[in-house]
């Protein structure tokens, strides 16, 4: 992460992209909904799994990072507003891992990759996911088994998808001469997918069944009138 994602793609536009996503989030004081109870336990435990997804990763030749996003499953859980904050938070806790185990000091710490990881990881794909799932909402029946199909495993894998092209074509704009290619990030991004397809799909069938409180884009009213 140091020498190729803060290197290339570090810009201001990410930054101010970054603080109007946030903002936007706080105006709609997502934190409210952490007043249930039940809620709050799932908001902990899902916090440390994307987190951890954070932090585990695997760098490929020539710099290119794979790590799964779980920013899927944070708008499926809890909706965009609380999501993009939660991420957030994610994403400090796990840079701060990562630097930790590093081994290197305050000093040396790659602070512009916080904004660049925010982006890639946690901003686009959730704002895909959150289109994607408001088209869903609008053009297909309300049955359970669509909502786990296309919340789940649809949305995250297409969002992941969305997301690695984007950061592809950015790449490829801002740092032509990188030794990363448009097509060596695009496969990587196909193989994300299907890995954040699998692990979403499977973690929302579960809550779906067994924890639909934890869930609130699924209200039972609308899919189980039948």
């Amino acid at each position: 992460m140091h020498t190729t994602l803060a290197s290339l793609l570090s810009d201001p536009l990410l930054v101010l992209v970054s603080l109007a996503g946030l903002l936007w989030a706080l105006t709609r004081r997502p934190w409210r909904l952490l007043r249930r109870h039940a809620l709050q336990n799932a908001w902990l435990g899902a916090m440390v799994l994307v987190a951890l997804l954070w932090t585990v990763r695997a760098t490929l030749a020539g710099g290119l990072v794979i790590q799964l996003l779980g920013a899927t499953l944070m708008v499926t859980l809890f909706g965009l507003p609380l999501a993009l904050l939660s991420l957030f938070v994610v994403d400090v806790l796990s840079l701060l891992g990562l630097e930790y185990l590093a081994g290197h000091g305050w000093t040396q710490f790659d602070w512009a990759a916080l904004w660049v990881r925010y982006v890639w990881l946690a901003l686009l794909p959730a704002l895909i996911s959150a289109a994607l799932q408001a088209a869903m909402r609008r053009l297909l029946p309300r049955h359970p088994f669509v909502f786990i199909l296309g919340h789940g495993y649809f949305t995250a894998g297409l969002a992941a998808l969305g997301a690695g092209a984007a950061q592809a074509g950015w790449r490829h704009l801002m740092a032509p001469g990188s030794p990363l290619s448009v097509a060596d990030t695009l496969v990587a991004a196909i193989i994300l997918a299907f890995g954040e397809a699998f692990l979403t799909g499977m973690l929302v069938a579960i809550f779906v069944v067994y924890r639909p409180q934890w869930v609130i884009t699924f209200r039972d009213e609308e899919y189980l009138n039948g």
